[in-house]
């Protein structure tokens, strides 16, 4: 009985063992291009730390509610990451929404928002 157990287990205990490909996309890269009034900020970042903190900037805009954007916002801004395996995700700010990948426009907090333009003024691209 206990071989026969035995003989079940370890195909199951193998099988855990083995190599399953991961959910999660590895960003390689992140680019930003901010137009405020008539200045536009260019950035390109391959640094972990200078990645994250655009990354976290992503994270914390918590978008919420389908809207329409307003055409004459006081700034536009895309970012694109770049991942190792599959398509890019780019995000488009436009003042207080933001579209993920062509899909719908959504709220997001104006002070939050507005943390970009700081973020990008303290972080210089990578190249």
């Amino acid at each position: 009985m206990k071989k026969l157990f035995l003989l079940l287990m370890i195909p199951l205990l193998l099988g855990g063992c083995a190599r399953k490909e991961s959910a999660y996309r590895v960003v390689t890269g992140v680019e930003v291009e901010y137009q405020r009034q008539e200045n536009t900020i260019r950035r390109i970042y391959h640094k972990p730390g200078s990645m994250q903190s655009i990354l976290t900037y992503l994270r914390i805009l918590q978008p919420y509610g389908p809207v329409n954007p307003e055409e004459n916002s006081d700034s536009n801004c895309r970012i694109t990451l770049h991942y190792s395996n599959g398509p890019d995700s780019v995000y488009i700010q436009q003042g207080q929404y933001l579209q993920k990948d062509g899909g719908d426009w959504e709220t997001v907090d104006s002070t939050r928002a507005s943390l970009l333009y700081p973020l990008l003024l303290l972080l210089p691209s990578d190249t």
